[in-house]
């Protein structure tokens, strides 16, 4: 589990561990990158005696909480589905890049293969970043689980700190008190109003449309008292054209109407992290070569879009065009989850063909 999630999560190290061992048998050369204190990247090279392509595969390592789940790290296979947590988000991502990587060793002439599993991509892709600080590609495919999917872009988000202010007193005394637990429910009734304006606009391609969400809320002291403070944690999701800078000014805006009708009122918004979204021409010769692959295979090539943040934009922003393929499943995140076997093997062949295709001209 990301320690930076859940405290006291062992992190990615032990697995890090298996992913290098597999791809060291695989017949790659092997590097560990620390990202963080206790926390590698590791990363498999193959390169080839011609002159060629670097082309990259990316995926991460680390898994978010298991709260409520049973046996979250006993794995089970059932009707063709490997379920425990990460089986979809995203060990079977990571596994079909390995075996891809596996399968072109023994005959790797031309080019470069990097097979990048990565640290934190679930917090703040520090392994990502660390990644990109020492490593160049061509191009990158990104195994998250698309269900097989060629997708080429995805929203980005901003987390914000919100905080309303009251004043403490005694429960009996409202004449002294002010609520900021109350202050804080006109924020989210703003909120929820600018939410849905968001989610009305022309949805924009390959992303969608933003959307807000309230998080994390806490707030109060004791019963009998009037509380003093409001926080909320909450997160924005953008599409192209937004930026970090644009989230901030509409939360100020936000609580500037709110004090204009309430000169009482007291508030606060910091913007505390920030992913961009992205996008990739879907003529790349990326997609086409996937697409193409997908077609053989008797899938649909047609581009898509996925809902969540990746690594790609991260990438994308390094200089590396990146796109997601991965198998299919279902449970991010959830109490239950899974991963289709045989998309696996799937993703991994269609890795193989699109990737000899780019590297053979």
């Amino acid at each position: 589990m990301n320690p930076s999630l859940v405290p006291g999560g062992a992190g990615e190290r032990e697995v890090a561990g298996v992913a290098g061992s597999a791809l060291r048998s695989a017949g790659l050369d092997v590097e560990l990158q620390e990202a963080a204190p206790g926390r590698p990247n590791v990363i498999g090279v193959l390169d080839g005696r011609l002159p060629g392509p670097t082309i990259m595969f990316c995926g991460h390592l680390d898994t978010v909480g298991v709260a409520g789940m049973t046996d979250p790290f006993l794995p089970r296979m059932v009707d063709g589905r490997l379920y425990g947590r990460g089986a979809q988000d995203m060990k079977g991502g990571v596994a079909a890049m390995i075996a891809a990587a596996a399968l072109l060793a023994p005959a790797w002439t031309r080019g470069r293969l990097i097979v990048a599993a990565v640290v934190d991509e679930e917090h703040l892709s520090l392994g990502a970043e660390a990644l990109v600080r020492e490593w160049r590609a061509d191009m990158a495919v990104v195994t998250e689980p698309t269900d097989l999917r060629l997708a080429i872009g995805h929203k980005g988000f901003a987390w914000a700190d919100i905080v309303t202010h009251g004043r403490a007193a005694h429960g009996s005394r409202p004449d002294e008190g002010r609520d900021a637990i109350i202050r804080m429910g006109r924020v989210l009734v703003a909120l929820d109003a600018r939410d849905r304006e968001l989610r009305a606009r022309t949805a924009v391609p390959f992303q969608g449309t933003a959307s807000l969400h309230a998080s994390i809320i806490s707030g109060g002291r004791e019963l009998s008292s009037y509380p003093d403070r409001c926080a909320l944690q909450m997160e924005r999701r953008t599409v192209s054209g937004e930026d970090d800078a644009g989230v901030a000014r509409e939360l100020d805006d936000l609580l500037a109407r709110l004090r204009a009708d309430d000169s009482e009122f007291q508030g606060e918004a910091v913007v505390t992290a920030y992913r961009p979204a992205y996008r990739l021409d879907p003529s790349h010769a990326l997609p086409v070569a996937i697409g193409r692959a997908l077609t053989r295979a008797g899938l649909d090539p047609s581009p898509a879009g996925m809902s969540f943040w990746t690594d790609a934009a991260i990438l994308a922003d390094a200089g590396i065009p990146s796109m997601l393929f991965g198998p299919g499943g279902a449970g991010l995140h959830g109490l239950v989850e899974y991963v289709n076997v045989a998309d696996v093997r799937v993703c991994r062949d269609v890795l193989v063909a699109a990737t000899l295709a780019l590297v053979n001209g």
